[in-house]
């Protein structure tokens, strides 16, 4: 049992993409199932004969199958996420009474379009996944855990309330993330689509929701964490390359938001036969 276990935390592998031009194939022999957040531009996903286009601000979950995706639009888009065995789920399920296999159903495609602290969550767990995965007791089973707890919670938010699919929200996400350095208002992002105003902020808060200022916001954000991590930029000059002016008080804010939803909110987790004194201590208060 614990070798099985171990076989399969192995194979649980986070990384981070940048499609290009071509398009990223998602095959295997094995029956896999991925968790990946979309920023920067918009991809299409094809997926077992049904295509979805993922725009950036969403978390794509896949269940077993075989598919492609590829950029869509002008922006290259940026993936972070994980692939794992659908086995895992089972393991899971076994072990920690938690079963999350209506996430993954066999050749589905699941758009969960949360609020910046929500994708902020699972950039960071995700994160932490990715740079552990060298270790030699690397946890994946924990940051797994994590992951799939939040995908949940999103996924019943939205089941609950009833948001469904619309090709015109999508192509407006599309838009808004491939221009969020401008300075949009209503009025003219209604018009570029032939809707009123009045219809477009209730039918994206519906779709997605949010409003679209939390979501311009929210790549705003993303953006300006991706410059202060790679670059030797200001934090006043990535304010004005992202058009926030307050960038640094909001990227603060989301990231110890993010942090303290992590170390407040542990669901139990399929910990195994891990020994105690191996078990991740929670930060005091």
């Amino acid at each position: 049992m614990r070798a099985e276990r171990e076989r399969l935390n192995a194979k649980i592998v986070a990384e981070n993409l940048r499609l290009g031009a071509e398009a990223r194939e998602l095959t295997s022999e094995e029956e896999l199932c991925y968790l990946i957040l979309v920023s920067g531009g918009s991809c299409n996903v094809q997926w077992d004969g049904q295509t979805t286009l993922a725009a950036p601000g969403c978390a794509l979950l896949l269940g077993p199958g075989s598919g492609r995706l590829q950029q869509a639009g002008s922006v290259p888009p940026e993936l972070l996420g994980c692939r794992f065995p659908v086995a895992v789920l089972h393991d899971i399920r076994n072990t920690a009474q938690r079963d999350y296999s209506a996430l993954f159903e066999p050749g589905q495609a699941t758009l969960l379009y949360g609020p910046v602290q929500w994708s902020s969550c699972l950039r960071t767990v995700l994160e932490l996944m990715r740079k552990a995965r060298g270790e030699q007791d690397y946890p994946g089973m924990l940051y797994l855990g994590l992951l799939l707890h939040y995908a949940e919670q999103e996924y019943r938010a939205e089941s609950h309330a009833a948001r469904p699919r619309n090709e015109t929200v999508e192509q407006i996400c599309a838009y808004l993330a491939a221009n969020y350095q401008q300075k949009f208002s209503l009025s003219e992002v209604a018009a570029k689509f032939y809707i009123s105003p009045y219809y477009l902020s209730r039918l994206f808060r519906r779709v997605t929701g949010q409003s679209i200022v939390d979501y311009i916001n929210g790549r705003r954000i993303e953006a300006a964490q991706k410059l202060l991590e790679t670059t030797e930029l200001s934090i006043g000059t990535v304010a004005e390359q992202t058009g926030r002016c307050n960038t640094g008080r909001a990227i603060d804010e989301a990231n110890s938001l993010a942090l303290s939803v992590i170390a407040d909110a542990m669901p139990p987790l399929p910990l195994g036969e891990l020994d105690a004194d191996r078990r991740p201590e929670r930060a005091s208060q």
